[in-house]
């Protein structure tokens, strides 16, 4: 029963290494590469704790579109305000077994605020860039490099299809998340989420989708194998998260498969 407590709190709210990642801008605009940190216990202390940047230290998991929604508005922090440093933890991942210990973890996203290795403040769920910005306590250094400011780039409009399995407290699924990218923003974002639920739930499959249908957010239907939620562009849901849709379709990927999709 705490299993299936937990799967539902974070559906309701609703990814190892320690290697430092680098995006790089479109080829079309002149601007700086984009840097987030992946950390897990081995650099977490270096990365965040002893960090001379303060540092909003993303808690992620692929099974949460929330911690999705996000993306844009962390690469855009990343992109304009290179002072301050951005990291992100996958609660999926292996290798992260102390900063579960010690942080207060207890839904998704949670994003912590850390300056000269103390925490100073906390927010959960999906919020914006100003909101991030006032918990940091951030006033921009008049020594940090400014950021370059940048016109808008016009894309191609594609599509883009990435996908990843995902485990939560023993529920396996498997997220798939497409994008329509107009001319200067995301036009359509679309989230499937296929929930595996084991024979041993069986009998709780019901129950769990009803509270995803009543809470609102999103339809969702059984499958042969458990059941599947979708939440699309105008879903009451997607619309009350707000995402930002300012990023590119090459931020976007890069940002996705930092969390570990495979994107196409």
């Amino acid at each position: 029963m705490k299993r299936l407590i937990a799967f539902i709190a974070c559906t309701l709210l609703f990814v190892a290494g320690g290697a430092s990642y680098t995006f790089a801008a479109p080829k079309a605009a002149p601007a700086e590469d984009i840097k987030i940190v992946k950390v897990n216990d081995a650099n977490f202390e270096s990365e965040v704790l002893h960090s001379k940047k303060p540092v909003i230290l993303d808690i992620t998991s692929t099974s949460c579109p929330p911690c999705l929604i996000m993306i844009p508005t962390l690469i855009g922090i990343a992109k304009n305000y290179p002072d301050i440093k951005i990291a992100t933890v996958g609660i999926d991942e292996p290798g992260i077994d102390k900063i579960k210990a010690t942080l207060p973890i207890r839904a998704f996203p949670t994003f912590f605020m850390v300056r000269d290795g103390k925490i100073v403040n906390q927010l959960v769920g999906a919020v914006k860039e100003e909101e991030l910005l006032s918990a940091l306590q951030y006033t921009p250094s008049p020594l940090a490099k400014p950021a370059v400011k940048q016109k808008k780039v016009k894309n191609a409009k594609r599509n883009m299809v990435c996908k990843t399995p995902g485990q939560f407290n023993g529920l396996k699924n498997l997220v798939t998340i497409s994008f329509v990218f107009g001319d200067y923003e995301i036009e359509n974002v679309d989230i499937v989420t296929d929930v595996f639920v084991p024979p041993a739930m069986e009998s709780q499959r019901v129950q769990m989708m009803e509270h995803v249908r009543s809470s609102g957010k999103g339809e969702v239907e059984p499958t042969m194998t458990g059941f599947r939620i979708h939440i699309d562009n105008n879903c009451r849901f997607m619309k009350a998260m707000d995402m930002k849709r300012t990023s590119t379709y090459g931020e976007m990927r890069a940002g996705l498969e930092l969390q570990g999709f495979s994107c196409q």
